[in-house]
């Protein structure tokens, strides 16, 4: 996206009253125009996460020191050095550390954020109590994503996933706000307690190019293009049909009904059940009773 591409987004977020916006990558750090992009929507009261692998900890510090409370900087690390390093396929593990580190002297509370997965899951536990001696205050365990693989063994059902996630937070008080990332499908709550899940309802997802979908695993499918942000009306993609099926769906896709979270489950996420099955109203693969 062009850097005029990019202030021109931002005003259209301004106008449809939009509160909150995510970066995610690629590497948003790469981009020559962020810190003033930044500056621009914080300035606009929008609160804004940027999503970050931490590999260019200058350009870190450099946006850490923007003067607003709106900025949240996310950093990702699945591990401690050999893990991490595995898992990304990088050598940027002191690289976040050291852009954690200055995040923190500059008077802001980065957000570590880790995927579970079967390599790292027996060293989470150490690893926060590390993040805690940094001075790390909130965290995140990520639910893994599994589109795009052949193989999809290996993975945490949603259940064993929540398992771990509750155990991790009885168990540690070195980082006082401990939340979970996972597909709101499989979680009822809030405003889309009665959706399938949140795409179309409170976030859209937007590409480079302005072209926009209900949520950021369905980029890959052209069919679930609303438009082009850049071009079209904002009111015609909001009311696009195709956001429909996830905003008049009630109930649970799945019957599994003899599983422990049926009735705060909608299904999981319907972007997995599409790849994998070409169909938004079949069960996430990642469901425990679901055998692939």
């Amino acid at each position: 996206m062009t850097e005029k591409e990019a202030f021109t987004l931002v005003d259209t977020l301004m106008r449809t009253g939009i509160t909150e916006l995510d970066i995610l990558g690629g590497e948003p750090m790469l981009v020559p125009y962020m810190k003033d992009l930044l500056g621009y929507v914080t300035s606009a009261r929008i609160a804004v996460n940027i999503s970050t692998n931490g590999s260019l900890p200058e350009m870190v510090h450099t946006i850490a020191k923007i003067p607003t409370r709106l900025l949240h900087i996310g950093f990702s690390l699945h591990g401690f050095s050999d893990t991490h390093n595995a898992i990304t396929m990088s050598d940027n593990f002191n690289f976040v550390l050291e852009g954690i580190v200055k995040t923190i002297e500059e008077g802001k509370t980065p957000i570590v954020k880790s995927v579970l997965t079967s390599t790292n899951r027996d060293e989470i536990q150490t690893l926060i109590h590390y993040l805690g001696e940094l001075g790390v205050k909130k965290y995140f365990l990520l639910h893994e994503d599994i589109i795009g693989r052949q193989q999809h063994a290996g993975f945490l059902s949603f259940p064993d996933f929540m398992r771990y996630f509750s155990t991790l937070r009885s168990d540690l008080k070195e980082i006082p706000d401990i939340g979970f990332v996972a597909a709101s499908g499989f979680y009822k709550c809030g405003r889309t307690a009665c959706r399938r899940c949140d795409a179309g309802s409170t976030k859209l997802a937007v590409l480079p190019d302005g072209s926009t979908f209900p949520c950021n695993l369905l980029l890959g499918f052209k069919e679930f293009c609303l438009g082009n942000i850049l071009r079209d009306e904002f009111e015609t993609i909001h009311n696009h049909p195709i956001l429909q099926r996830f905003r008049q769906f009630h109930g649970n896709v799945c019957s599994s009904i003899q599983c422990p979270r049926y009735e705060s489950c909608s299904g999981g996420c319907p972007a997995h059940s599409y790849y994998f099955y070409r169909n938004l109203d079949a069960p996430d693969p990642r469901c425990q009773f679901i055998n692939l």
